[in-house]
């Protein structure tokens, strides 16, 4: 699938390449796609073994690095900036037996229901329906929790940048 968008941020534009690089291989689970994905901006082995839960987890800790937000603009706007942005949630919250995780990608937000939510893209274990190549995170994750704000974004600068 051609890319979502092109941003003028060259950091932006490398994270949609990886994404569309990694997502044929990686569709099929979201803690393997975001790592594959966002592998080469972060530190070398960075969520090791996690799962969705304990990336989640890793990203709250302070010493970390991550902010976290639950504004959609906050979201659109770090990502477009060229900082790694991951929308995640753990099972707990999602009330489900797998938590989730999806990387925002730096392009403006698309409509869904009356609201604009952010781009990006999502494997996942149970639900191929739900696996998002550049699409709505209400696609991935429940659209009333994305369009009402419930979902956590997670950012950062990158660690480091291909070249």
């Amino acid at each position: 699938m051609p890319a979502p968008c092109i941003p003028p941020n060259i950091v932006a534009k490398q994270i949609i390449d990886s994404c569309e690089a990694s997502f044929p291989a990686h569709r099929g689970d979201c803690n393997q796609f975001v790592k594959a994905a966002l592998g080469p901006f972060l530190v070398v082995d960075y969520f090791g073994a996690l799962n969705a839960d304990g990336i989640v987890g890793k990203l709250k800790q302070a010493s970390e690095g991550w902010t976290c937000s639950r504004k959609i603009a906050d979201a659109i706007a770090m990502a477009k900036a060229g900082h790694v942005v991951i929308a995640g949630m753990t099972s707990i919250a999602l009330g489900q037996h797998h938590g989730h995780v999806a990387v925002v990608v730096g392009c403006d937000g698309q409509a869904s229901g009356e609201v604009t939510v952010p781009v990006g893209y999502a494997g996942s274990i149970e639900n191929p329906a739900t696996q998002i190549d550049g699409a709505r995170l209400s696609g991935t994750f429940a659209a009333t929790m994305v369009r009402s704000e419930g979902l956590d974004y997670y950012f950062k600068p990158p660690d480091r940048v291909p070249v």
